[in-house]
């Protein structure tokens, strides 16, 4: 296999600057202004490195000789400020300095109808990043990455000219922070939120500026937005320009695509090649090939992690292989014997003019799908399944009203009022496009969830499809994990410590992005060592200032509750994992972690804080996979299998979530490896371990019978995010509910 990493060569091991005090963001821009052409201008720490470029070249400062080794951070940002020169001086046209990016903006490989006001262009993207360590030094090199620039062509004022929606969009404009290096359609800023326009002035919301001129403004560049006016300028040549679209995106972010441009800027790129100039006797040179990743244990090699073994009774007197779903058929969910909610009721919140197909639909999943001699899942339907006694439906039919969100409320106040267990609720497409008080699913979902009842959405056209058995099986799982059960959990052996994983999430409240007026909610969720889950808590609204010790609270309160559940002793041994996916306030949460852990002193405690993304500049290739059978075609070809965990360094790794069988059309790019990465404070520092139990976690979402994406640890929190953001939007809507009734359900899912 191969990774996106170029290694690279110093001419030098030692190489000289000058220093001069840190005194002001000011003055560090006034001196890359001044210096531009001259000298490479650094802040290290308190101080700001002064590189000239040529020798004999006057500059303030004490003198001060680097090494490159000792100071590979100031090496390495040399060694990217070269690149960039190089670029500039070729004549590119940058669009990014962190990482230095171009782009090839004379070709728009989107061609026809909505070219003229749709751009897609090829982008190119270098980061410097060492491997490391290799026999305690570092492999430095740089991160090359080929991807697709979107940009909307059009300002605001010619969009609304031609009579285009503008209003909700978001729009961007000139940033107030030039960049000598950035052309200005390249270095644009969020500005704001379009409310209105008046005569040639856009009135804004959520903004930098309540009131901006339109012909200084474009629509932000996303694909939403793409689609929104995509529609409203193509009519019905929009499908046509989907499908291209979707094929120029496909020949840019494909794995095979990815490796063949790379491969080809690398050998012909003028300005990749021979010495680049870091600064006065120091240049660096590209070596021309691609870090190889044999099979092996240690970094920059790679080890395929095997399929974790499931437990289907306490104790795990019954431990099957992965696939669990049909074991489960034959055994029943890990809790069996326990599972209090036997005989369910379950609301049904359906459109009225559906009601035959919401009957058989609802049967189906209780009694079962004949298989007409095939296997396919749920014949035996969800109650023998799960080992029910029965199940009874309460069907409550909605009529079309005026405003669809008021009707399903009232629906959802009936239902509730029949003392229910659980509650599917049926919706259109167009109705799960809805946010906020607009929409059917938040409206139903906050008052049943009032009610401690969670919520199952199913969208219409499952119902009305005529292979549903796949669907059914999905449904019947998520709803048995809402009610409370646990189909299934990792077989792990006897350890000498408690150990629990505590996946955390962040979520800003409301939908602004701008806004000065923060407000942050604390995500927790809690899992023992073998996968299941636990119980989950959310924080009160709290200011950035004041989200640190929310978040102390919340987790004190997850451990206060686990101590008891589990008895734990004086002097146990503990070991705490902590999960997280996000980067802006990492140190926050790093910070709250520290501050439990100190208070944990009747424990021997040992912890990690671990951060598990995909938003990362590695890429990992394999040009001998062929892919996976797709219809006609192939999908996934380059991408490496699923399960390969590859060590960058002592406290990183990548592990392949997303193989050729993992991807859902022939037409998806390659996806990125999770990158798992272990904060320099933990005391449990195991790599391998850690990395492995984060892919095991991915057998543990019971939203679907199929490995996820994610672990649970981050794809639980996630879920609570994006609802809890809609949720709060809801009149009266009591977020108690999910620390009180609802905190052992999996009423995300």
């Amino acid at each position: 296999m191969l990774l996106n990493h170029l290694p690279i060569t110093f001419s030098a091991s030692h190489f000289a600057g000058y220093r001069v005090p840190y005194e002001s963001s000011d003055q560090l821009k006034t001196l890359r202004t001044r210096l531009f052409k001259t000298h490479f201008v650094l802040r290290t720490g308190d101080e700001v490195s002064l590189f000239p470029y040529a020798e004999g070249t006057a500059t303030d400062g004490e003198s001060v000789t680097f090494d490159v080794a000792k100071d590979h951070s100031v090496a390495n940002a040399l060694a990217h400020q070269a690149l960039l020169r190089s670029f500039f001086n070729h004549h590119r046209s940058i669009s990014g300095v962190r990482p230095a990016k171009f782009v090839r903006d004379t070709s728009n490989l989107l061609k026809g109808t909505g070219a003229e006001t749709f751009g897609v262009f090829a982008e190119y993207a270098f980061n410097v990043r060492p491997l490391a360590p290799q026999d305690g030094g570092f492999l430095n090199g740089v991160l090359v990455n080929f991807g697709a620039r979107l940009l909307i062509k059009p300002t605001a004022k010619e969009l609304r000219d031609r009579g285009l929606p503008l209003q909700g969009l978001y729009v961007v404009g000139e940033s107030e922070v030039d960049d000598l290096y950035i052309l200005p359609m390249f270095n644009r800023r969020l500005m704001g939120r379009m409310e209105r326009i008046e005569d040639d002035f856009a009135v804004l919301a959520d903004a930098r500026k309540d009131r901006v001129a339109l012909d200084q403004l474009h629509v932000e560049p996303t694909y939403a937005n793409f689609e929104r006016l995509g529609r409203a300028a193509l009519g019905s040549d929009y499908e046509g320009f989907q499908r291209r679209l979707a094929a120029c995106l496909f020949n840019v972010s494909a794995a095979d695509k990815q490796l063949a441009r790379i491969k080809q800027l690398v050998e012909q790129f003028d300005d990749l090649q021979g010495d680049l100039l870091c600064c006065a006797g120091l240049t660096v040179s590209l070596d021309g090939t691609l870090t190889e990743v044999n099979r092996g244990i240690g970094v920059g090699q790679s080890r395929k992690l095997n399929t974790p073994q499931c437990s289907l009774r306490p104790g795990g007197s019954i431990t099957v292989s992965w696939p669990v779903d049909p074991q489960i058929d034959v055994n029943g969910p890990f809790d069996a014997d326990s599972f209090v909610c036997k005989s369910p009721r379950v609301a049904v919140i359906y459109p009225a003019a559906h009601q035959g197909h919401v009957e058989r639909f609802v049967a189906q999943l209780r009694d079962g799908v004949p298989s007409n001699g095939a296997k396919t899942p749920m014949q035996q339907g969800m109650a023998r399944k799960f080992r029910l006694q029965g199940m009874h439906f309460e069907l409550v039919g909605v009529e079309p009203a005026s405003s669809k969100a008021q009707a399903y409320r009232s629906a959802a106040l009936e239902a509730a009022q029949r003392k229910v267990d659980a509650a599917l609720v049926v919706l259109t497409d167009d109705d799960l496009l809805l946010n906020g008080a607009q929409s059917p699913y938040y409206t139903s979902k906050a008052v049943l969830m009032s009610q401690g009842v969670p919520v199952q959405a199913v969208r219409l056209p499952t119902l009305l499809q005529n292979s549903v058995g796949y669907s059914l099986n999905n449904i019947a799982l998520a709803l048995y994990a809402k009610l409370g059960g646990v189909p299934w959990t990792l077989s792990v052996q006897q350890r000498l410590v408690y150990e629990v994983i505590v996946g955390i999430g962040s979520a800003r409240v409301g939908f602004d992005r701008l806004s000065e007026r923060a407000r942050l909610v604390g995500i927790t969720t809690v899992f023992s060592g073998d996968g299941n889950y636990l119980l989950g808590n959310s924080t009160s609204e709290a200011a950035p200032g004041q989200y640190e010790a929310a978040l102390l609270a919340s987790l004190r309160t997850n451990l206060d509750e686990l101590q008891r559940r589990f008895g734990w002793r004086k002097g146990d041994k503990l070991r705490i994992i902590f999960h997280q996916s996000f980067k802006r306030y990492k140190e926050t949460e790093a910070q709250a972690v520290a501050s439990l852990v100190r208070e944990l002193t009747d424990y021997e405690v040992e912890y990690a804080f671990v951060q598990v993304s995909a938003d990362h500049d590695w890429k990992l290739f394999d040009p001998a996979s062929d892919g996976a059978p797709y219809r006609q075609s192939r999908k996934g070809v380059a991408v490496p299998t699923r399960g390969q965990l590859v060590p960058l360094g002592p406290r990183a790794a990548l592990v392949t979530l997303t193989g050729p069988q993992q991807l859902k059309t022939d037409l998806q790019g390659c996806p990125a490896p999770m990158l798992v990465s272990i904060h320099p404070d933990s005391t449990f520092t195991s790599l391998d371990y850690i990395a492995e139990q984060v892919f095991n976690l991915t057998f543990m979402s019971w939203r679907s019978f199929m490995p996820s994406y994610q672990p649970v640890s981050v794809s639980y929190p996630n879920m609570v995010v994006k609802l809890l953001g809609n949720l709060r939007q809801m009149p009266n809507f009591n977020p108690d509910i999910l620390i009180t009734r609802l905190r052992e359900s999996r009423w995300f899912l």
